[in-house]
């Protein structure tokens, strides 16, 4: 039913390995001149937590290693409008895919502690329910003793689309799973790789229920207000597909405004979960295959914390 695809992606794909390589530096803040004030602000630092990695549970693909915090819920709705490029069915008749909807993604993110965090949601394709769990396993301390983070996501779905393959419920479901290690390299510049799989209960006769991904990402900060940001996933495996497919590719500037975050993104991805776009998308870029998407984002206090009720 596939058939793999790597054209030139694979470049894009070792890229990112030397990023993760050639980048092994972290920069430091210079000594004051007073003594006093280097013991007063540097002591309290050691074996702190490094904050703020990435702005968001996710780059514009993948998941970051960030989780929401303790008693804050965040609801989050995600729209992926449809192709741009023409040759790919969009053009001027769609607005450039913006009056097409490829998926949207209806989500609610719940922080149980500041590392641990569950979450629940519903998207358009597919139809599916998907529930999530997301452990701060490492984090990266800014005294350079941990040199990075380590985060463990994972997620189960279920499609309530009417189908006649669904013979039995159990072929309703997939699973995800994913190691997501991250590092802060300074102010301006974080990035992230993630190993993972996708299992899926039901496949095509020609298709493997397991496919196992590399995905990678990261944000470059050019100015006080406005980053750069992108992510990439490649997945192995799936010779005997007789479908074309390809790897994902994300791309878009992020910005800071009055302690919102805004993001222009563009992805040639056809869903908007792992469990989805890992194994579905069937768009490239070369062929105008990239769609608009974004993220609208409101958190809320529930509840309140010990110290608050001191």
């Amino acid at each position: 039913m596939f058939h793999l695809k790597r054209n030139e992606l694979n470049r894009t794909f070792i890229l990112f390995l030397i990023i993760s390589v050639s980048l092994i530096s972290f920069n430091y803040c210079q000594a004051q001149d007073d003594l006093l004030k280097i013991l007063q602000s540097e002591i309290p630092l050691l074996n702190s937590k490094v904050i703020a990695t990435f702005k968001g549970n996710k780059i514009i693909d993948i998941e970051t290693n960030e989780t929401v915090r303790k008693k804050n819920l965040d609801f989050r709705v995600s729209h992926l409008f449809g192709n741009i490029g023409t040759e790919s069915g969009g053009g001027i008749h769609t607005l450039y895919g913006i009056d097409q909807s490829a998926d949207i993604r209806l989500g609610f993110h719940y922080g149980i502690t500041d590392k641990f965090m569950v979450g629940v949601s519903h998207l358009k394709r597919n139809e599916n329910i998907e529930g999530l769990i997301k452990y701060r396993l490492i984090e990266q301390s800014t005294d350079g003793h941990v040199p990075f983070a380590l985060t463990l996501f994972g997620n189960t779905t279920y499609s309530i689309r009417t189908s006649d393959a669904f013979v039995k419920e159990a072929y309703r479901v997939t699973y995800c799973g994913q190691a997501i290690f991250a590092r802060k390299f300074s102010p301006v510049f974080s990035l992230i790789i993630a190993p993972g799989f996708v299992h899926r209960n039901f496949v095509p006769i020609d298709d493997e229920n397991t496919v196992f991904s590399l995905s990678g990402g990261f944000r470059y900060k050019f100015t006080r207000s406005a980053s750069v940001i992108a992510d990439f996933a490649h997945t192995f495996g799936r010779i005997d597909v007789a479908q074309d497919y390809f790897d994902v590719l994300g791309v878009g500037v992020e910005i800071e405004t009055g302690g919102h975050v805004f993001s222009i993104m563009f992805s040639n991805a056809s869903g908007l979960i792992e469990n989805d776009y890992l194994i579905n998308t069937s768009d490239s870029w070369a062929k105008g295959g990239m769609k608009f998407s974004f993220i609208i984002s409101r958190m809320f206090k529930v509840g309140n914390s010990e110290k608050e009720r001191n």
